[in-house]
Order: structure tokens, then C-alpha cells, then sequence
């Protein structure tokens, strides 16, 4: 009998399973029972009746009932194959039973033509049974032969194999393996299909199905399904293959910032989004693992990294790798992150304001900076050692002084203090803040500093101040403000209306402007005619002689600064001087002669003066003539000379000469003449004149001689003479 299976069932169902069980084996038996006794019934009976009248009937031989299909538990649509066996079976004729009963015709049975092979095509479990093959001889009489049962089992529904997995991850990453196992737990003879994502996998038929090294492309539904021959189960529940590659793990700076300053601390914190348990992280600096230590801290499962304090040493490029070490999986690197370890920054004190001099009540402004990031820090200032501003003032990185005194000089510094953290500066270099004990004083000047000026001439009013620095300067004209900028205002004179009292300021810088105190004033005078310079002659006569000296002069009134031109006869003399001085004239130097002045720093020229006519005559010579009528005196006659000009005599004066003695000088009250009230024979000689201009030293040449004659007699003698000459 051959071997009988039993699918997987629950306790009540196995129960069953036996009871039938049971009762087909005695139903077996009893048909046994039954046989032997009727065999033997028939035995007695034939050799009965062989005793009496017949031959023993024919005794076939026992047939041995096969199958010859490979299994006798089936299912729906499965063949059985039976073959009953028996020796001379071509004179035999083959019956067939199923569970004592001879077995009828059906769709599902196909015997073949002599009846010895059996083809059962399971339909239900009406199939299952015990089946026998009956033989007897086709001559008559003959007995029977059954052979002995065969049991078919047909299943009532087709069978859903069991699919199994030897890891239960979620996900799996290359490099992993798995073993898939299928398994149908009713009857045998299974082989087995493979399918992934409704792909059947090619080549395997194996109860197992393993992938040494899972790849992402294994990902997908795996289900498998059993088959024998042409039969197949149904597919077995599905089980999700999920291949990832590994997470690459998450960085993260805990610390608010990469760019770090020495003695800081730093942390980082590695991670990675997996359903996966049981990651644990390596930390990495420019790729060289780091190992726990005092300064650098890795905790338990590598998850954060702390590095305190940072140094030099430790900058560079940070990444993790995440690990599950029990499956021996490893990620790649993380994205680094870039760490920068700094000198803590020294700050720059400068001045906004552009002067590190300053004057009392000026305003100074000063800003600290950091080479970089200056805004990232607050900054305190210091003047000398005290601290005059501390960190976290609302004033920022400035430090105003709004009006400087005297007691705000010295030397000002500033150190940082980072506005996130605890990270100070030092000082900066000092910067050197003087405040003068005064304003500086301005000295105003003007250019050309004319008592009067004219229109259409320029002045420059110049601005000095007593200490250089970059001065704006401002400009006023009788207290009213006037434009200009620079340390000169040019003013073009147009009018009268240009005169005033001009005074100047300086100032400089804004928000609040320094000014000056103002300057004194400079006073313009302006004169709107055009003037006429007055000519003047010394001597002062219409008439003058040869050698003479003269003399012009050329003045504008009530001004300076002029140089002058000279004209004779319209002709340019070569002389700027204010007067023209002629010596030793000669006829050659009679003319008209006129002027005119210019201002050489403006160009500015006058009118022509009025003009000047000179007349230059030769010096005329005396003529001495006798005012008595006799050349020849007697003594104690009286004798009288007259000295005249042929022209002008009155403007003479007259010296009388005796031969070569003077007897009578210049500017004597008597005028032209020469007296000699009682003469003598001393009086007697060769006389003469010359003559000098009563207003200048003009001098004549004396004239002709004239002789007087003084006779030594006795004057009687002379007037009988005289009187007998008469």
C-alpha cells in the first residue's frame, strides 16, 4: 500500500482525517474476508461439480495493481496513472473497482483498450478511494482475481505554497544577503517557481532562492509558486524586497557658526533617516578618522562630535559615515562641513571725522572695525585706560564726541566682543586725539589793498587760517552771507554796490560743522567814475629856457597803486613813474605832454590828464644902457645904469658887474638899475650885466660892456669946458 499524505490541518481536521482513515482500512479487510470466502465457496463448489459433471473452471492469476504516476495524493486536473499487471493478460478480461465497487465511466477515466491501464484525471475528492483491477479469463468458467487496493487522495483545493525569508529587514542595502525559502506542505514531488515583480525568475527551481549580494535592482514583490508536472499552486503570499543604497548621514553644526576663533568650542552632530535601528557614526577631518580623546569627544554611538577648545590644528573639512556593523553595511560620506579656525581678529580704530587734531566745541566720530565682519561685533573704546563706551551700547562700533573740550584728548583705542559669543578682541593701536586749547584765528587780507577801487576792477580777499586742515570757508559782506567756498573770494567790482565791510569764516566736517570764530573785517571802498589823474608842472611856467630843469607830476586823487603812462605830443615816453623830470631842456623838449595811470595788478587804466604845453626859449642876454647921458663923469657926478631884457624884463632881476667885480647883486632893491649918486675916479670902468629869473635860477649871460669914464679933475674945469663947448 502505498504511503499516504496528509496536508497540514488543525487537530479537529487530523481527527477526521484518521477516522476516515480507519474505516477505510477495515472496509479493506472486510472485503478480503469476503473474497476468501466466497473463493473457497466456489472452490468447494467447482470440485463439487467437477466431482460430478464439469471441468474446473479457469483460474487467472492474481493481478498486481501498479501506479505508475508519480503520486497518489493529487489535485484537481493531476493524473493518476494505474496499471494493473497479470500474466496472459491477453486471455484475460480486466475489471475495475474503487472502494469495493465496480467502477463506472466516467469523463475524468481513461482505461486503455484492453482495460490494464487506468488514466484517473482527478476532477474532486468524489476521486479519491482504494481502487483494485479485477481479472478473469475470457473462457468460461473462470474465477476472479482482484488485485490488492491502491489508494488515490485528491485534494479538495489546489495548495497555496508558504514563502519564508531568513532576514526580516525593512530595507537592505548592497552587499547583503537573503534566502528566500517556498515550501508546499501537502504532498511532495514539488519544484518550485520563482517571480519577482511578476517576472519569472529564470533558471531556479530550488525550494530555496538566495542573492549573495543584494543590488538596488533586486528591489521589487517576490512570490513563488509550486508545480509538478503541469500542475501548479497557486502563488504564495508576496514579501517586499526593499534595496536601498545606504543613507548618507546628515551633518549638522550645532554650534551656530564654521568660521571659529581659538579657544572656542565646536560640535557637530551626525545622523541619518532610516527605518534601520542600530546606526552608529565615525567622524572624519579631511577624510582621516578621528578617535575619541580629551579634546575631541565622540559619545557613545559617534552620533555628536565636540571639540574643545579649538586650535589651529583643528581646522579643515568635517564628514561622518554611518554604520551598521552587525550587516557590515558602511555609507559613504556625508556633505562636509568646512570649519575655519581663527586668530581672534584685532579691531582698527578710525576716525570718521577727519582730523585728529580738533578745536574746543568741534565734534569728533570714531569707528571700530573688524578687518572683516566688522557687524558681527559690539565693540567698547577706551581713551587712555579708562572705558569710555562699553560693549553692547546702543552707539554700535562708533564713539561720538559732540563737543571736544581739552579733557577728551589722549589716546583712544577698541577691542572687539563677538555679539553671539563670549569671544573678546584685543585693543587695536592707539589713535592719538588732540583738541586745542582755542579755535584757530583767521587772518583776512585783500589783494590789491587799494584805499579806493574802481569799476570794472577785481580784489581777492584772502583767508588765513592759523592751523591747515581740509577748511571750507564762508564769505560775508556787511554780516550777509555772499558765495564762495574756497579760502579766496574774487569779487568783480560793477558798482558802489560792491563796497562793504567783507569778513570770513572757516569750516569743516557736517553733522555738526565746526565753524570758526568770524575774522576782523576788510573794507572796500568803490569809486563808480573812472578818474582823471591831475597833471602838475614844477616850475609852473608857460615859458621855459634852454637848460632849464622841469618837472611833471601825474596823481590820481584819493588813491594808490598806479603806475603811469607819459605822452609828448601823443608820442609814448618811457617812464611809469608819477612824475617826468627833464634837466638841462633844450629846444628839442617843447611839446604838449599829458598822462594817464593804470593799476598794474588790475589793468585798470584812467582818463588822460588835461594836457601840458611847453614852450622853450634861448636864455636872453641883458642890455646895460646908460638912464644919464654922458659915459665920461666928473667926481661927484651922479651916474645912472638900466639892465633890461629885451622881453619880460620885469620877470628879471639883475646883477651889475664892474669889469669883473659884482657891485651890485641879484635881488637888490634896486631892481634893474645902478646907481652912482657922487662918482669917483674908482668907479671909472668896463660895466655889465646879467640877469636871473625872479621865480627860478635861471641865469643870462652878461651882456655887452659898456665903459664909464671918471675924469680926475676938478669939475669947474669941465663946465668952462663944457660951457665953451656949448
Amino acid at each position: 500500500m502505498s504511503q499516504l499524505r496528509h496536508p497540514v490541518s488543525t487537530c479537529a481536521t487530523r481527527a477526521a482525517q484518521w477516522k476516515m482513515w480507519l474505516f477505510k482500512v477495515f472496509s479493506v479487510i472486510y472485503a478480503v474476508a469476503v473474497c476468501a470466502s466466497e473463493d473457497n465457496d466456489a472452490t468447494t463448489y467447482s470440485y463439487r461439480e467437477s466431482e460430478s459433471t464439469a471441468p474446473p473452471p479457469f483460474e487467472p492469476p492474481v493481478p498486481v495493481l501498479e501506479r505508475t504516476s508519480s503520486w497518489s495524493d493529487v489535485f484537481s486536473s493531476e493524473k493518476v496513472v494505474l496499471e494493473c499487471k497479470a500474466t496472459s493478460s491477453s486471455e484475460l478480461i480486466i475489471t475495475w473497482k474503487k472502494d469495493g465497487s465496480p467502477l463506472g465511466s466516467g469523463p475524468n477515466l481513461s482505461p486503455s483498450p484492453d482495460k490494464s491501464v487506468l488514466t484517473i484525471t482527478a476532477t474532486s475528492t468524489q476521486d479519491s478511494g482504494y481502487y483494485t483491477c479485477v481479472v478473469e479469463g475470457k473462457k468460461k468458467p473462470s474465477q476472479t482475481k482482484e488485485s490488492g487496493p491502491v489508494e488515490i487522495t485528491v485534494y479538495a483545493s489546489t495548495p497555496k505554497p508558504t514563502l519564508a525569508r531568513d532576514s526580516d529587514f525593512g530595507e537592505m542595502f548592497p552587499g547583503e544577503s537573503i534566502t528566500l525559502t517556498c515550501s508546499v506542505d501537502v504532498s511532495s514531488g514539488w519544484e518550485y517557481l520563482w517571480h519577482n515583480d511578476q517576472h519569472q525568475i529564470s533558471g531556479v527551481n530550488n525550494k530555496s532562492y538566495t542573492i549573495n549580494s543584494v543590488m538596488t535592482q533586486n528591489s521589487g514583490q517576490y512570490y513563488c509558486q509550486g508545480k509538478r508536472d503541469q500542475f501548479l499552486t497557486h502563488l504564495s503570499e508576496s514579501t517586499t524586497l526593499k534595496v536601498i543604497d545606504p543613507p548618507t548621514p546628515g551633518l549638522q553644526l550645532q554650534t551656530a557658526w564654521k568660521d571659529v576663533f581659538e579657544g572656542e568650542a565646536v560640535e557637530f552632530r551626525c545622523h541619518v533617516v532610516s527605518s534601520t535601528p542600530g546606526w552608529t557614526f565615525t567622524w572624519h577631518r579631511n577624510k582621516q578618522q578621528l578617535q575619541n580623546n580629551p579634546v575631541e569627544i565622540i559619545n557613545g554611538d559617534g552620533s555628536s562630535l565636540k571639540i574643545n577648545p579649538v586650535r589651529q590644528t583643528h581646522k579643515g573639512s568635517y564628514t561622518c559615515k554611518a554604520h551598521l556593523t552587525s550587516r557590515g553595511v558602511n555609507s559613504g560620506f556625508s556633505s562636509e562641513v568646512m570649519i575655519q579656525v581663527s586668530e581672534i581678529p584685532v579691531p582698527t580704530l578710525k576716525l570718521v571725522t577727519k582730523w585728529p587734531d580738533v578745536f574746543p566745541t568741534e565734534s569728533v566720530n570714531m569707528i571700530c572695525e573688524m578687518q572683516t565682519d566688522s557687524a558681527d561685533w559690539t565693540y567698547a573704546f577706551y581713551r587712555d585706560v579708562t572705558e569710555v563706551q562699553h560693549y553692547n551700547s546702543d552707539k554700535g562700533r562708533n564713539l561720538s564726541i559732540t563737543s571736544a573740550s581739552t579733557s577728551d584728548g589722549g589716546n583712544y583705542s577698541c577691542s572687539g566682543k563677538l555679539k553671539s559669543r563670549d569671544v573678546y578682541s584685543t585693543k587695536g593701536s592707539p589713535l592719538n586725539l588732540h583738541v586745542y586749547a582755542e579755535k584757530p584765528t583767521l587772518t583776512l587780507t585783500r589783494d590789491p589793498e587799494y584805499d579806493v577801487m574802481f569799476a570794472g576792477e577785481a580784489v581777492t580777499f584772502s583767508c588765513a587760517i592759523s592751523v591747515q586742515s581740509e577748511w571750507t570757508y564762508l564769505w560775508y559782506k556787511d554780516g550777509s552771507k555772499v558765495t564762495g567756498s574756497s579760502d579766496k573770494l574774487i569779487v568783480q567790482i560793477r558798482g558802489t554796490a560792491d563796497q562793504g565791510s567783507y569778513t570770513c569764516k572757516a569750516t569743516r566736517g557736517q553733522n555738526p560743522a565746526f565753524n570758526t570764530d568770524s575774522s576782523e573785517a576788510k573794507q572796500l571802498k568803490v569809486q563808480e567814475n573812472k578818474p582823471k589823474p591831475t597833471i602838475t608842472q614844477q616850475p609852473d611856467a608857460k615859458k621855459l629856457y634852454v637848460g632849464e630843469n622841469v618837472s611833471f607830476e601825474c596823481k590820481v586823487e584819493n588813491s594808490d597803486g598806479w603806475s603811469y603812462d607819459w605822452y609828448k605830443d601823443k608820442a609814448s615816453i618811457s617812464n611809469n613813474s608819477n612824475s617826468l623830470k627833464m634837466k638841462g631842456l633844450s629846444l628839442l623838449n617843447g611839446g604838449v605832454y599829458k598822462c594817464k595811470a593804470k593799476r598794474g595788478k588790475t589793468g585798470f587804466n584812467t582818463e588822460f590828464s588835461d594836457q601840458r604845453t611847453v614852450q622853450i626859449s634861448e636864455i636872453p642876454v641883458p642890455t646895460l644902457k646908460l638912464v644919464t647921458k654922458w659915459p665920461d663923469v666928473f667926481p661927484t657926478e651922479s651916474v645912472n645904469m638900466i639892465c633890461e631884457m629885451q622881453t619880460d624884463s620885469a620877470d628879471w632881476t639883475y646883477a651889475f658887474y664892474r669889469d669883473v667885480t659884482e657891485v651890485q647883486h641879484y635881488n637888490s632893491d634896486k631892481g634893474r638899475n645902478l646907481s652912482i649918486t657922487s662918482a669917483s675916479t674908482s668907479d671909472g670902468g668896463n660895466y655889465s650885466c646879467s640877469g636871473k629869473l625872479k621865480s627860478r635860477d635861471v641865469y643870462s649871460t652878461k651882456g655887452s660892456p659898456l665903459n664909464l669914464h671918471v675924469y680926475g679933475e676938478i669939475c669947474f674945469l669941465l663946465l668952462i669946458f663944457d660951457t665953451v663947448l656949448h
